[in-house]
């Protein structure tokens, strides 16, 4: 019998929900096949986006042959609120996570492959030296003691080393997929796009070119959202989707702006 199932994922541990029963199980391979291990593989098992901690969970139920929906906690959020749960504990999360497989429309959420999840890891990392070099640099403009800016010289040197090997690193990375491979040669024909944009938006966006283009500018959160009510014609605005596409994408859109479309 397929069964409507919601799990809230933590670091260690699993509040899992089903038929009003709740329990509590390691998040760990072992613990989840001795929890499923005896339910129906129609079941329809919904769980948050989490970082990595909702990976484990996520692979090892897939390879189980269960059906399992990654939900953004943004539309889990305002599910809550339409149901009028007020309480915020774990296992209401997963009562909740329950109920919206049971009455939302069911989207199975395929996992992402080893080669897909090092890229990502890679763009994080390159992100965070990047910040970092950043915050280096500010430090610098306002140091006056010798010993401290001959410090941060050094620092800065050597991020900016880390930075350069990231970067060659992503794109082997990259290059090492037929399918990337291409896919990049081909977003590098677009005018203001580099190859560390491109990089990025083959992470970010694993969609490309599986779904249509206005499917791809409504994850980017780049699609404008209408606002009218009655004969109200409100002001389009986009809002929403991933932020870090928006943000890997703004310099390449300014420089093609000025530069490719004055």
């Amino acid at each position: 019998m397929s069964l409507p199932i919601g799990l809230d994922i933590a670091k260690s541990k699993i509040d899992f929900f089903c038929n009003n029963r709740h329990c509590v199980i390691a998040n760990d391979a072992k613990s989840i096949k001795e929890r499923f291990k005896g339910l129906d593989r129609s079941s329809r098992v919904v769980l948050e986006a989490t970082g990595k901690y909702h990976r484990t969970v996520h692979k090892t139920l897939e390879k189980m042959g269960f059906n399992v929906m990654v939900v953004n906690p943004f539309q889990s959020k305002h599910f809550a609120k339409a149901m009028n749960l007020r309480c915020k504990t774990d296992k209401v999360d997963a009562k909740m996570l329950a109920m919206y497989a049971e009455r939302m429309l069911f989207k199975q959420t395929v996992c992402m492959s080893k080669h897909q999840e090092k890229l990502q890891e890679l763009l994080r990392h390159l992100d965070d030296l990047k910040q970092m070099r950043v915050d280096i640099k500010a430090r610098l403009r306002e140091s006056s003691e010798g010993t401290i800016a001959r410090s941060l010289k050094r620092t800065l040197k050597a991020i900016e080393t880390e930075i350069n090997l990231c970067e060659k690193d992503l794109e082997a990375s990259v290059r090492s997929d037929e399918v990337y491979s291409k896919n990049l040669d081909l977003l590098l024909t677009i005018p203001g796009v580099g190859v560390t944009t491109a990089i990025s938006l083959l992470c970010l966006l694993r969609e490309l070119g599986q779904v249509s283009k206005r499917c791809i500018a409504s994850l980017s959160g780049l699609a404008p959202i209408n606002h009218d009510s009655g004969k109200m014609k409100g002001k389009r605005m986009i809002q929403g989707g991933r932020g870090d596409v928006r943000r890997h994408l703004y310099m390449p859109i300014v420089g093609a702006a000025t530069k490719h479309n004055p």
